[in-house]
Order: structure tokens, then C-alpha cells, then sequence
């Protein structure tokens, strides 16, 4: 059953266009909702937020791609599996004039996404958030935190190749992302990206050029498409008792450094020295927390930061695996410095979690410290699980009973 589509302000002042259908013939049968699983509900409705990215740009005189206004709408409008009201939920789209680019998405940006979900959320039952890839992870893991006692679905979203090219990857990507958005199984800010649906606090650009762009090192994907829809609902956060609460302040002086083997310590103590904005630093360490055991102008550098109350977070450049003070030598130093472990947690996370507990808590280096180590969004693991390994065993008894290394 063919309905026409046509766009309308339902909302007047809030910039969101509307894809009504017009009203089929009473005497038709009803359309029926997909089973519960399947994806979607004919009488839900997902609110688009398109920020920007490759997924709305088309190509310009120049014959390079450029965003265009108005463009992504126009596609959306096209869409047979939308035209067809087969199950799909009913789209309502708000484009951000002008478009910005993924490397111009920070604080402020995220403020205007995590405002508009607060404004509208009791009048939609999900939303995706389309926008550049490059920072993605980042924004989608800062409005994780912004959003505090979140009851329903956000999904992130975007493609590494436009909707104007004939192959694409940016169809079925949103196709899914508003599947996701409507079904309402994860309370909880998550990515959607080629075929896996993940916490959006866990996940990582990893791939430039491919359609597989992101993944989830150190967390299971919440769902994953193939034949079939593989969702791990029992992975998801505990849906909320309280209401939604948006946090806006976002600490701003977060610094991530990546150490590498033989730098000059110098220009880290002239930063930690002279800088009168920089609150926290995020160092990402060798393996589970490892720090040259020589560098002795690293530890001044660390002095420092707790002589001026900057916060000092340790991650692992693994991209697997997690930060574990207690069994090297050189980590236990950097604990007693007063570097806070960030466990398995992405760089992403860990500087997003900082901002977000800074603008609450200040500089309360033990209230943080308490507070990163105990999951807020779903974003860390328990510690536990990665002390039961070769640290914890008994290497003459690793072969089991009655074998031994000959």
C-alpha cells in the first residue's frame, strides 16, 4: 500500500520537518507492526537529527563532496522502505544550519544535539543523530554522560559513502540506526555502523577507509545484523527510574597525551607548567599501565600536576585490554603519584567521563578517583575480570592436573 509523503512543520519553531503520510482508505486492512525483534513499529515515531557528515554531501562543481542543505531530506523522502509505511517508524528530521563538519563537532555542537533530545523527548520514542565519523566516538560518548537517566534509544550514525553515489553504505546504515531508534531495547546512547549496533561509550574509529569504521575493543556489540538480528538485551543499561536530566557543563581543559618510547619530557612540564586552563590530563600508557621506569622528569612532570590539582588519568594505547595498577613496579609508582587508572576505557571515554565529573564534582581528586572506577553509562569494566590470568596463576599447574612444562 502506496502512501504519498509530504513534509510539514508539526512542530512550528522547532525547525523539525515532518514526513506525513497522507490517510490510506479507511476500508483498506491496517497495516500490521513488524513481530516483536523484527525492527520497527509502524506507530513510532524517531527523531532525525542530521548534524552533518558524508552521508547528506553531494558533489560539487569542483567535483569534490561538499554538504548541501536540504539534501538528505530529499533522499529520506525517496526512500521506498519509508513511502511504503512498511513497518518503519515515522521520521521526523531536523537539519542544523549550517551543517558542520565531524572535525568541528565539540562542546558547544554537543550541546545543541543533547538540548534538542531533551527538548523533544517526551513528543518522539527514539532518535538518530547523523553526523561526520572522524569524531563520532567522541561526541556520542560525551552526550552519553550529558544525558543522564536516558529511557530510550539514541543512535549515532553516519556512512562512509554518500547517499548520491549509486554503492553506498549510508541506506542501509540509517535504515537500521532508525530500526534500532523505534524498537527502544537499549536505553542508552549507542553507534550503529555496517552491522553492529554498540554502546557508544565503547566505541572506536578504527578504520579510515572501510565500511566496518567502528568497533568495541573491550565490549560485546548490543546487537549485530546478518540474516538475522543477534540483539544481547541482556547487555543493555537498566532502563531508569528517574527522570532525564541534561548536563550541559562540560569540563573543557582535558588534555590526552600518547607517550612514545624516548620522548623529551620538556614540552609535557612546560604544558602542565604554564597552562592556566588545563584541568585533567589523560596520559595513554604502554600495555597495562606502563611508564618508562627512568624517566624521572615524567614523575616532576606528575609532581606537577598534583602541586597544581590536575587530575592525571592513565589508559592503555592497547586496543584491547585494560590499565592495572599492582603488578608492575613502575605502574605501582605512578598510583602513588596519584594517577588514576582508567581500566579498560577508551581515551574517548576517559576524557569525556573527566569533563563530565570535573563539572560536577570539581577538582576533588579522591571523589574522581572513586567515581572512575565505578561504571556511570556502562562505559568501564570491573577490574576483577581482568585480574584471573597468567599474573594470578600457578604456571607449573597452567597445563592442568598432571602435566607439567616437559
Amino acid at each position: 500500500m502506496d502512501l504519498k509523503p509530504h513534509v510539514e512543520e508539526l512542530y512550528p519553531g522547532t525547525g523539525i520537518q515532518s514526513v506525513v503520510f497522507a490517510d490510506p482508505d479507511p476500508s483498506a486492512p491496517p497495516v500490521p507492526p513488524l513481530s516483536p525483534g523484527s525492527g520497527g513499529a509502524s506507530a513510532q515515531n524517531v527523531l532525525i537529527l542530521y548534524t552533518g557528515g558524508t552521508m547528506g554531501m553531494r558533489v560539487n562543481a569542483e567535483g569534490a563532496l561538499a554538504p548541501e542543505r536540504g539534501y538528505l531530506t530529499e533522499k529520506i523522502l525517496s526512500m521506498e522502505e519509508l513511502r511504503t509505511n512498511s513497518g518503519m517508524p515515522r521520521c521526523h528530521i531536523k537539519e542544523y544550519s549550517p551543517l558542520i563538519d565531524s572535525a568541528d563537532m565539540g562542546h558547544d555542537e554537543w550541546c545543541l544535539v543533547a538540548q534538542d533530545i531533551a527538548d523533544n523527548y517526551y513528543r518522539f520514542d527514539g532518535f538518530v543523530v547523523i553526523c561526520g565519523t572522524d569524531t563520532m566516538s567522541y561526541a556520542s560518548t560525551a552526550l552519553s554522560f550529558m544525558l543522564e537517566n536516558l529511557g530510550k534509544t539514541v543512535v549515532f550514525t553516519g556512512s562512509q559513502i554518500p547517499f548520491c553515489e549509486v554503492y553506498n553504505d549510508a541506506r542501509r546504515n540509517l535504515i537500521a540506526s532508525l530500526i534500532f531508534a523505534a524498537n527502544s531495547d537499549f536505553s542508552e546512547v549507542t553507534l550503529f555502523f555496517d552491522r553492529l549496533l554498540l554502546r557508544a561509550n565503547r566505541s572506536k574509529k578504527g578504520n579510515a577507509f572501510g565500511l566496518d569504521a567502528f568497533d568495541s575493543p573491550n565490549f560485546p556489540p548490543l546487537a549485530r545484523l546478518g540474516v538475522n538480528v543477534e540483539s544481547r538485551r541482556d547487555l543493555g543499561i537498566r532502563a531508569p527510574t528517574g527522570a532525564l536530566r541534561l548536563h550541559k557543563q562540560m569540563e573543557r581543559g582535558v588534555v590526552c597525551v600518547r607517550l612514545i618510547p624516548g620522548f623529551e619530557d620538556e614540552p609535557l612540564m612546560a604544558m602542565v607548567e604554564h597552562s592556566q586552563s588545563l584541568r585533567a590530563l589523560v596520559l595513554e600508557m604502554y600495555g597495562t599501565g606502563n611508564a618508562p621506569s627512568g624517566k624521572n622528569r615524567l614523575f616532576k612532570v606528575l609532581d606537577k600536576c598534583h602541586e597544581k590539582g590536575i587530575i592525571v588519568v592513565a589508559t592503555t594505547q592497547c586496543e584491547k585490554g585494560c590499565v592495572l595498577f599492582g603488578k608492575y613496579a613502575v605502574a605501582n609508582e605512578l598510583a602513588n603519584k596519584g594517577v588514576i587508572s582508567g581500566g579498560d576505557m577508551t581515551a574517548e571515554a576517559a576524557a569525556a567521563k573527566l569533563a563530565y565529573l570535573i563539572a560536577k564534582v570539581g577538582s576533588d581528586r579522591n571523589k574522581i578517583k572513586e567515581l572512575f572506577a565505578v561504571s556511570l553509562r556502562g562505559e568501564i569494566s570491573d577490574e576483577g575480570q581482568y585480574k584471573v590470568g597468567i599474573f594470578n596463576a600457578n604456571p607449573m599447574g597452567m597445563l592442568g592436573p598432571g602435566n607439567n612444562w616437559l
